[in-house]
């Protein structure tokens, strides 16, 4: 897994396409291909240049999704809006982990959604 900063756009572009086709049908809207297209051209992009984003996963922004789509207090809609609150929500809860394993010394195992560091080798 490497961090999201670290995507070719045109790859991050797909991942999120798809991610947004089955967030699409999760939540029941209708939305045609082009725009679609247009939002996930939109959302890799701010994933990538977004520094509070940077080194999440994409499997973190997934989870976002799947818990967004299914626990949010708001309806969901597909707009760059909702998956920022999606995935900033989540990032809190990584954050929260990451806190609670290296700070408060909790065991990695049982902390869920902690991940441990990607090594960044250039």
């Amino acid at each position: 897994m490497k961090p999201l900063k670290q995507y070719e756009i045109e790859e991050l572009k797909q991942k999120v396409y798809d991610l947004l086709n089955t967030t699409k049908v999760e939540i029941g809207h209708n939305t045609d291909g082009k725009t679609l297209a247009s939002l996930s051209r939109i959302f890799a992009h701010d994933l990538i240049i977004e520094k509070r984003f940077g080194n999440m996963t994409f499997n973190q922004v997934q989870d976002a999704f799947r818990i967004g789509v299914r626990f949010a207090d708001f309806e969901p809609f597909l707009n760059i809006r909702t998956f920022y609150k999606w995935v900033y929500a989540h990032k809190k809860v990584i954050d929260e982990a990451t806190y609670q394993v290296r700070t408060l010394n909790q065991p990695a195992d049982k902390v869920p959604y902690y991940q441990e560091q990607i090594k960044l080798i250039k």
